[in-house]
């Protein structure tokens, strides 16, 4: 594969002499000084060939910020399957009296990993988990629990997070950790009134999943625009937010829940006992084993199929789903639910096709460590991996469309790029870049990836610079 590496005027000149680009896109680029400093890889390449039509520094490593959900997205439809489906089970473990409708000891809630459950992106899907779990809890004849409601031990380590996170990201949405047993998006809001200017703000309520955490209040209302955070820790009760909301106006905080396998144990519990059914014991905090040889299965939940999951975690962006898949990839191929044991499965599988891994630093599988550095080079070969693949379908499908759906809904709304690009995003502080796909006018599919850092312009003008890229090879390749 012949890489021709050109430096930016190069690849402009290159674009405008032998794609007849405008002189005009050139002549801004060129032009415009406050792109000192800023760093850019970039690569095209023919989706079917894998030749390589243009690049700029294709071997730089770069922070990919989201783009780098490609990774684990594409690697979990490749190994597990687009069909592959998560199972989360209800059992109970110990005697159980028929007649009496006696349980002589636990019900358990045994995880499988299922990213999605209990999801608002997959509310019809699920529906009301808990309700379903009670219902079947009921129909099985239990009147009466003497243990506890407990959730099983991990298929995965306790390490919820990835080591290459900020801690100042924990306690956001964004920031959720990955379990065994998962809910809602291990995410509630805050509801929070801002009072008059300088003021501090009022926690008005806050969500159930919210409810058993104790939250102390620095909020001030001031400005306009939402300056919130939520701070706490995995697995703590506590947690605090500072910063600022919106003056003279209602808002809501969404925050990462510490604790979502007891969170969910707690949900259950609080339903069961609503429902008539008699627990000796209070929620269980710690985990429990499973006999074998005493449980008994009540019910499963199982998940949407891999694909829908895959093409929310790239169309929404949503981080706790992409280390999910990273984290399971471990556990299935190598049977170690650990981040590290994901990232060594896609590492593995990027070297078998020849995008060599070692060339880069993959420190999580969402984008939302700015220590990640990884080449526009090896994300198009995978992008041209994926395109000639059995699983090209499900892939295309989860990256979103320009200017029409997920977080591409803002880029690419020119009248000429209408149907012709899907690609995945990234953007964190000083970072920007978009990887996936585009028709130019003459058919030809293009796998492409743009990344820019340390840029202090404005985020919009780098993304019309790259805009401008994709335009010209649209038009005239």
């Amino acid at each position: 594969m012949k890489i021709r590496s050109l430096t930016l005027p190069a690849l402009l000149t290159a674009i405008a002499l032998n794609l007849n680009g405008q002189q005009q896109v050139i002549d801004s680029i060129m032009a415009d000084t406050t792109l000192t400093g800023t760093s850019w890889s970039v690569c095209f390449a023919d989706a079917a060939t894998g030749e390589i039509i243009y690049s700029h520094d294709a071997n730089r490593n770069l922070a990919p910020a989201s783009v780098m959900k490609l990774y684990p997205t594409s690697v979990a439809l490749s190994m597990l399957g687009p069909g592959y489906r998560y199972g989360t089970t209800i059992c109970m473990t110990g005697d159980f009296n028929q007649r009496r409708g006696i349980v002589e000891g636990d019900i358990i809630i045994q995880g499988s990993g299922d990213p999605a459950l209990g999801s608002e992106y997959f509310a019809d899907y699920y529906g009301d988990v808990t309700a379903q779990w009670v219902y079947a809890i009921k129909e099985a004849g239990i009147r009466r629990i003497k243990g506890s409601v407990a959730a099983s031990e991990s298929i995965y380590d306790y390490n919820p997070a990835p080591s290459g996170w900020a801690w100042g990201d924990l306690g956001q949405y964004y920031g959720a950790g990955v379990h065994d047993i998962n809910i809602n998006d291990n995410k509630y809001n805050i509801y929070i009134t801002g009072q008059s200017e300088g003021k501090p703000a009022i926690i008005d309520s806050v969500e159930y999943f919210g409810n058993d955490i104790m939250l102390t209040n620095y909020l001030v209302s001031s400005g306009r625009t939402d300056r919130g955070y939520v701070y706490n820790a995995p697995y703590s009760d506590m947690a605090w937010i500072t910063g600022s909301v919106p003056a003279d106006s209602s808002f809501a905080l969404k925050a990462s829940i510490p604790d979502p396998p007891f969170a969910m144990v707690r949900k259950l519990d609080a339903a069961l006992r609503s429902s008539g059914i008699r627990i000796d014991g209070e929620p269980a905090l710690t985990r429990m084993p499973l006999d074998v040889n005493r449980n008994i299965m009540i019910c499963s939940t199982f998940s949407p199929a891999l694909a829908e999951i895959v093409k929310v975690t790239n169309h929404e962006s949503v981080n706790m789903y992409a280390e999910a898949l990273r984290k399971h990839l471990g556990y299935e191929i190598h049977g170690q639910g650990t981040f590290s044991a994901g990232s060594a499965v896609i590492r593995q599988f990027l070297d078998s096709i020849g995008c060599e891994p070692y060339e880069a630093v993959i420190l999580d599988g969402s984008g939302l460590s700015s220590n990640n550095n990884i080449s526009a080079l090896m994300t198009v070969r995978l992008l041209v991996h994926m395109n000639n693949s059995a699983c090209t379908g499900p892939f295309i499908a989860s990256l979103p469309e320009g200017a029409v759906s997920g977080t591409m809904k803002n880029y690419f709304r020119d009248e000429m790029f209408k149907g012709k690009v899907v690609a995945k995003t990234g953007t964190i502080t000083g970072a920007k870049s978009f990887a996936g796909y585009f028709t130019t006018n003459s058919g030809r599919r293009i796998a492409f990836t743009t990344l820019a850092n340390g840029f202090t312009v404005p985020s919009r003008t780098i993304t019309d610079y790259m805009e401008s890229l994709v335009r010209e090879i649209i038009l005239n390749y």
